[in-house]
């Protein structure tokens, strides 16, 4: 970022220099042939080239070389020299430069901005407002000896004590009008934004030198507006009011009438421009033209950067390597043949056992023992390797016994449980079966439902049919004889009661279907007639319920009503007569 930076401000450098160079060459024939306007307007080249920011391109837009294209590289043999112990590096030199330019240029900026405040106050102290063209302030104090504009957010024109009752008010109006005008055409934001050019070239000349150029023209320029379309006697006078201001202060970013610093060249130029009379349109237009034209070429000389290629995808990790397999075990050496096994050297033998052969014979016995015991050591080793690889086999036979003799173990446990638990199932089974009552369709004596124990114990329960069929018909006459004596039912529902219950007894004698069924607290039997009217029976012990249940319509009812007649049919003999008849009427 720091070597951005300072490419940019050696760039903005060289060419801001070069461009106010070229301005003060071209500003005496440009004012001459287009106007002093149009020579003021040059300066704005400088500043736009200023502020013109540096240019980052795209990667892909970076010039290629085309050599480093065509030409493959040439090995190159270098040729290294060490540097002797006493020489200097100059690598800090650059930065060291790069601080004292920025810190002269800050210093710079601060000094400005000191003396514009000064300048300020100094003007405003004793200051006494006259009054107001537009948004400008114009105030006389003492601290003027001629108009002066300054200010770029607060516009104020300050005029020397008692200018406004000036004896010649055309040349007073004049004076004001110029002032007024370096406000209206941002002459002194101009000289505020020329701080930083010179504030880069603090050191340079040159610039100095375009700054006095510049406000020269600036003042040219005022002039011209000023005096535009005015009569040659009035530029005659305005220019006998800046000759007679050319003595006045010297004000740092200030517009005074006459500029004192500017010399008296300032003044004679400015007298010149006066002298020449408006310049025309179609010459001003060809001025205009060539001015943006050059405006448009301007960013051709900005600082052009490219942006870092973007880095190229990593390369994909490459699969790691299968493990090698382990190498097999080497086999056992084969025991080398002593002397007395040679025997034939005819006969096919081992290497190993010629060459020891014919090496003992004839050496030293010390070699001779050296190779025994290396004999008798790898002998050893072999045997040591058979006996470990035997007690290994052992104990692997030995683990897959044990393993074995668990598994069949852990089977017969397992089968056992289930042949125990299959074995509990059975007995609860037989045993919920042999507790479970057996019903029998059969009769003993006058009794519906009868118990009874086998031998085993079993539980028998014997139901007669006829018996229940005697109970209903015995019932229904119980429940007609109790319907007939209720006081409390109307004549003709007691009527059509009575009558369903007549042919209920009848065919309730012989009933198509008699359903029974045990219950924990007696028996419940059912007789079908055939009929819509059912009769449900319900014996507890000796005792004997029955239900009728119909659906009648009754006179003044649009619709039919559902009825139902419980009566209480004691069936043991001894026991008491039946109760009254519960009658339930529901919609």
């Amino acid at each position: 970022m720091s070597a951005l930076i300072a490419g940019w401000l050696v760039d903005t450098f060289f060419w801001t220099g070069a461009l106010i160079l070229a301005v003060l060459l071209l500003r005496g024939p440009a004012a001459r042939s287009f106007g002093p306007g149009l020579a003021y307007s040059l300066w704005g080249l400088v500043l736009l080239r200023f502020l013109l920011p540096p240019l980052v391109l795209p990667a892909s837009m970076a010039p290629v070389p085309e050599m480093q294209a065509l030409m493959a590289p040439v090995p190159v043999t270098e040729f290294v020299t060490e540097a002797p112990a006493s020489q200097i590096s100059f690598a800090w030199v650059e930065p060291l430069l790069l601080a004292l330019w920025l810190g002269g240029a800050a210093l710079f900026l601060a000094f400005r901005v000191r003396d514009y405040r000064r300048m300020r106050a100094h003007l405003l102290a004793e200051a006494r407002p006259v009054g107001e063209a537009g948004k400008v302030r114009l105030v006389e104090t003492p601290a003027a000896s001629a108009p002066v504009a300054f200010g770029v957010i607060d516009k104020v024109v300050a005029l020397p004590v008692c200018f406004m009752a000036h004896y010649d008010r055309d040349a007073r109006d004049l004076a004001i009008a110029h002032e007024l005008s370096h406000h209206r055409g941002h002459d002194l934001l101009a000289n505020m934004a020329a701080q930083g050019v010179l504030a880069l070239h603090w050191f340079n000349p040159l610039a100095w030198l375009g700054w006095r150029a510049m406000r020269s023209d600036q003042e040219a320029a005022c002039d011209a507006r000023v005096m535009a379309g005015r009569p040659r006697g009035e530029r005659a006078a305005y220019a006998q009011v800046i000759a007679g201001f050319a003595r006045g202060q010297d004000f740092a970013l200030a517009a005074p009438m006459a500029c004192p610093m500017l010399g008296d060249k300032s003044i004679v130029h400015r007298l010149k421009s006066l002298t020449r009379g408006d310049c025309a349109r179609g010459r001003r237009l060809t001025g205009v033209s060539a001015l943006a034209l050059c405006a448009v070429a301007l960013p051709l000389t900005a600082s052009v950067s490219y942006a870092s290629p973007p880095e190229p995808p990593a390369a994909p990790l490459p699969p790691l390597a299968p493990d090698a397999p382990l190498p097999p075990e080497a086999p056992d050496a084969p025991m080398p043949a002593s002397v007395s096994d040679i025997g034939n050297l005819d006969e096919p033998r081992p290497l190993d056992a010629v060459f020891l052969a014919s090496d003992v014979e004839g050496l030293p016995v010390e070699v001779a023992a050296a190779i025994a015991e290396a004999r008798a050591e790898r002998a050893e080793a072999s045997a040591e390797r058979a006996e470990a690889r035997a007690e290994a086999r052992a104990e692997a036979m030995e683990a897959r016994a044990e393993a074995r003799a668990a598994a069949i173990e852990a089977r017969a446990e397992a089968q056992a449980v289930a042949a125990e638990a299959r074995a509990e199932a059975r007995a609860a089974a037989a045993e919920a079966r042999a507790e479970a009552p057996v019903v029998e369709q059969s009769c003993d004596g006058d009794k519906p439902v009868s118990e009874h124990r086998r031998a085993d114990g079993r539980m028998i329960v014997r139901i007669c049919h006829e018996a229940i069929a005697r109970q209903a018909s015995l019932g229904l006459e119980q429940a007609r004889a109790a319907v007939a004596s209720q006081s409390d039912l109307s004549s003709e529902l007691r009527e059509e009661i009575l009558r369903d219950l007549d042919r209920e007894i009848e065919r309730v004698r012989n009933p198509r279907r008699i359903s029974v069924a045990p219950t924990a607290g007696g028996v419940r039997a059912v007789a079908s007639t055939g009929s819509a009217v059912p009769v449900a029976f319900v014996g507890v012990g000796g005792a004997v319920t029955a239900t009728v249940r119909f659906v009648a319509a009754f006179a003044g009812q649009d619709e039919p009503q559902a009825v139902s007649i419980t009566v209480p049919v004691m069936l043991v003999p001894g026991a008491a007569q039946p109760g009254a008849a519960q009658v339930e009427q529901t919609a």
